[in-house]
């Protein structure tokens, strides 16, 4: 049997997470699984901060033309939301390079390898534009497979060899030192 640094607890020989806590038994130092609950908030976030990202550019755009009610206005108006629209593009593909997205940074939650590394730019292209168009083509089953699998790994992260943990698990792990 395999036993957890973190709970103590007992694991079947092979398992690469805790079933308990779901630390990582090969490196606890990697962390923890993120639930299924914080994974499904993620995609939520993901879906909505774009509606509200854009809903904002649009009405700072319409406040400072109708502040200065003159063509001046209505193209500082337009630079404003060109400028909140980049700001947003950049920090998304940021975070995206990062292993995470909008929602998932919001929600304390990022995606690894299976080594531990973080996943890079070109895997999360693939897992969140190929592996989750498979995910969701058969009723969502992809998805709702994370409830059933014991790694909590959809079929998009079977598909790009990928976890998603809770960002900070790691640091929270790290002793202190004064």
């Amino acid at each position: 049997m395999a036993t957890c640094t973190a709970c103590k607890s007992e694991n079947v020989p092979g398992m690469r997470w805790c079933s308990i806590c779901r630390t990582n038994l090969v490196n606890p130092t990697i962390g923890r699984l993120a639930t299924p609950g914080r994974r499904f908030f993620a995609a939520v976030a993901d879906a909505l901060v774009p509606f509200f990202v854009a809903f904002f550019v649009l009405l700072s755009g319409l406040a400072a033309s109708a502040a200065t009610a003159s063509d001046v206005g209505i193209v500082f108006g337009g630079l404003i939301s060109f400028a909140l629209f980049i700001g947003y593009v950049v920090w998304a593909l940021k975070l995206f390079a990062q292993g995470a997205t909008p929602g998932k940074k919001l929600l304390g939650i990022r995606v690894i390898k299976e080594d531990g590394r973080h996943a890079g730019f070109l895997t999360m292209l693939f897992r969140e534009w190929i592996g989750k168009w498979i995910s969701g083509l058969i009723a969502s089953l992809g998805f709702l497979w994370i409830l059933f699998d014991r790694d909590k790994q959809g079929w998009h992260d079977k598909f790009a060899s990928t976890y998603v943990i809770e960002a900070a698990s790691a640091e929270r792990r790290a002793p202190v030192t004064v």
